[in-house]
C-alpha cells in the first residue's frame, strides 16, 4: 500500500509538463500543514502577532508577556513566513520576470531564494544590534526586532490564501491585490518604527539605517532579476 502511494508521488512530481506546478503544490501543502499546526497550537499568540502592528494595546501584550523572538512559536512561525514570501517572489517573478527562474529547477529556486531570506534576516537582526548600540538604541532594539517580525507574519498570512488562488484559478490581476497589501503593511511597519525612533536626530539616523539595510538590498535584487 505504501509502495503504491509513494509511487503515485513520485509519478507526480517527475511529471515533465507540469513539474513546476506539482511541487508548488506540495510547497502549499507544507505551508497549509505548518500554518494549521501553529493556529491550533499557538493560537492566542498568533491572533496577537495579528494585531499587534495595528494596535498598540496588543503590542504591548506581547511585550509584556515576554520576547516573542524567544517564544516556541517563533522557529515555527518564521519558517512559514519565510517560505510564503519566497514562494510568493518565485511567482511573480515566474510570470513577469520567466527568463529569471527558467534556468533553475523550482525547488533550487526556492531553496536559493529561502536560504538567501533566511540569511538576509539575521543579518539585519545583528545590523539592528549594531544600530542599537551606535546610536544608543538599546531599549528600542527589542520593539525594532520584534516590529520586523510581525510585519513579516501578517504578510505572510495575508498572502498565503492569495497565492493558492493565483495559482489554481489564473487570477493574476491578485497580484496587484498583494502590491496593495504590502504598501499598506509596509507603511504602518515604517509609522511603528518612526514613532520608536521619536526626536529628530534619531529619526535622521534611523532614515540611514532604513534605507541602506530595508529598502537597498531589494532594490539590488529586483536590478540582479533584471540582469538575469
Amino acid at each position: 500500500m505504501f509502495a503504491e502511494h509513494w509511487l503515485t508521488v513520485t509519478q507526480f512530481l517527475s511529471d515533465p509538463v507540469a513539474q513546476p506546478n506539482n511541487w508548488l503544490t506540495l510547497v502549499f501543502c507544507v505551508l497549509l500543514l505548518l500554518f494549521t499546526m501553529i493556529l491550533i497550537t499557538f493560537r492566542r499568540k498568533l491572533f496577537l502577532i495579528f494585531r499587534a502592528l495595528f494596535s498598540q494595546r496588543h503590542f504591548s501584550i506581547i511585550q509584556r508577556e515576554g520576547k516573542i523572538l524567544e517564544d516556541r512559536i517563533s522557529p515555527f512561525v518564521l519558517f512559514f513566513d519565510i517560505l510564503t514570501i519566497t514562494t510568493g517572489i518565485i511567482m511573480f517573478c515566474s510570470t513577469y520576470i520567466p527568463g529569471a527562474m527558467s534556468k533553475l529547477h523550482f525547488m533550487a529556486n526556492i531553496g536559493i531564494f529561502f536560504a538567501l531570506f533566511l540569511v538576509a534576516y539575521f543579518l539585519k537582526l545583528l545590523s539592528n544590534e549594531l544600530y542599537a548600540y551606535l546610536f544608543n538604541k538599546k531599549k528600542e532594539r527589542i520593539s525594532i526586532n520584534q516590529y520586523k517580525f510581525i510585519f513579516m507574519t501578517d504578510f505572510a498570512s495575508v498572502i498565503f490564501p492569495l497565492l493558492v488562488v493565483i495559482q489554481y484559478t489564473g487570477l493574476k490581476a491578485l497580484y496587484y491585490v498583494i502590491t496593495i497589501i504590502l504598501a499598506i503593511l509596509f507603511s504602518v511597519w515604517v509609522y511603528r518604527l518612526l514613532k520608536i525612533n521619536s526626536t529628530g536626530r534619531h529619526r535622521f539616523h534611523f532614515f540611514l539605517y532604513f534605507c541602506t539595510l530595508e529598502i537597498l538590498p531589494w532594490l539590488v535584487f529586483l536590478k540582479v532579476l533584471l540582469i538575469i
